[in-house]
């Protein structure tokens, strides 16, 4: 991990906890507020669109604003050597992908419900604010501590929608949980969080998508 041991703005950048086809993300040390958080770094490559740093800008500056406790908390965004980064809360746990993948331990009909719960209720809030999520999937649920359930990386496809990456053949977001719409290059609408969080919890009872 190359930005393990550097130092990113004021942070201190520890160990790489993940990497995905739009970020990586790092554990870091915030020295003056003594307080661990993680960064997302979106991949360079990415960052090429027209008019993208302001567009960064502003998705970021609205995924802040929500404040739901099933919604990963945004504490800054910054730019630093060509590095756009997200400063948000780090969620110590498993996501739900993993979990998933835990044959020996299937999840039980009360992690289903309380889950399922959780990440509806986290959705009709932000749909009410206007916002959409765009890539539900499990990789993006974490399950903390206390059996606390948080979605990630809320607005990260809108920041990325019109980049050279997507203009070029690729698709942001994941197509098992990806709805007609979206899959067919139209606009995401809340109904779009809906489909994608019903493949959710279809896979949940069956172990399986069913597309």
């Amino acid at each position: 991990a190359k930005l393990s041991g550097t130092k990113l703005g004021k942070y201190q950048v520890g160990e790489r906890l993940g990497r995905g086809g739009m970020a990586e993300v790092y554990k870091a040390f915030h020295p003056t507020l003594e307080r661990y958080v993680a960064i997302k770094i979106l991949h360079i490559f990415l960052a090429d669109g027209e008019n993208f740093l302001a567009r960064f800008q502003r998705e970021a500056k609205a995924i802040a604003a929500l404040d739901h406790p099933n919604i990963v908390q945004i504490y800054d965004i910054d730019i630093e050597n060509e590095y756009y980064y997200m400063v948000m809360e780090l969620v110590e746990g498993n996501t739900l992908k993993k979990r998933l993948a835990q044959s020996n331990a299937p999840l039980s009909l009360w992690e289903i419900v309380h889950i399922f719960r959780k990440l509806a209720s986290a959705l009709d809030y932000a749909h009410q604010k206007e916002m959409l999520h765009r890539d539900i999937k499990p990789a993006n649920i974490l399950l903390g501590k206390d059996a606390r359930v948080v979605l990630a990386d809320f607005g990260i496809a809108r920041i990325l929608s019109d980049t050279q990456f997507t203009m070029t053949g690729g698709l942001i977001g994941t197509p098992a949980y990806m709805s007609p719409e979206q899959g067919k290059g139209q606009s995401a609408s809340p109904a779009s969080d809906i489909y994608s969080l019903g493949i959710l919890l279809y896979e949940m009872l069956t172990g399986k998508v069913p597309f």
